[in-house]
């Protein structure tokens, strides 16, 4: 019983919202992915140079890696795609910012988050 639970909690704590895994080849990097989707989709109200924050809290940026670290489980639940999933609460359509991340990107995020998570990115 107690191993179960045990087992359990650990695999809770890994999974990610959406339930998106980091894919063991091919894998979403911050190069090869993230820097452009969080500059396209995330930076006019995330970024700590934005001068106009949309009401976004100025504490939460995601100018760098290390930004998006801090926020990988925020910013899975309200944007990322995946087999348990399709979070769609942001990003926010605004003036800049005027359509939203389609499927296949939603679920680009959810597996860079997983991979940011498991500290492969």
């Amino acid at each position: 019983m107690l191993r179960t639970l045990l087992l359990s909690t650990l695999v809770a704590c890994s999974a990610s919202p959406s339930g998106a895994t980091c894919p063991t080849s091919n894998a979403p990097t911050y190069g090869s992915f993230g820097s452009n989707f969080f500059t396209k989709y995330c930076d006019d109200c995330h970024s700590s140079t934005s001068t106009d924050r949309h009401g976004a809290p100025s504490d939460v940026n995601f100018d760098t890696l290390a930004d998006i670290q801090k926020h990988v489980d925020d910013i899975d639940v309200t944007s990322a795609g995946g087999p348990n999933a399709t979070n769609t609460a942001m990003p926010a359509l605004d003036q800049k910012v005027t359509m939203e991340p389609t499927q296949a990107e939603r679920e680009l995020l959810g597996q860079f988050l997983a991979c940011v998570k498991d500290g492969k990115n």
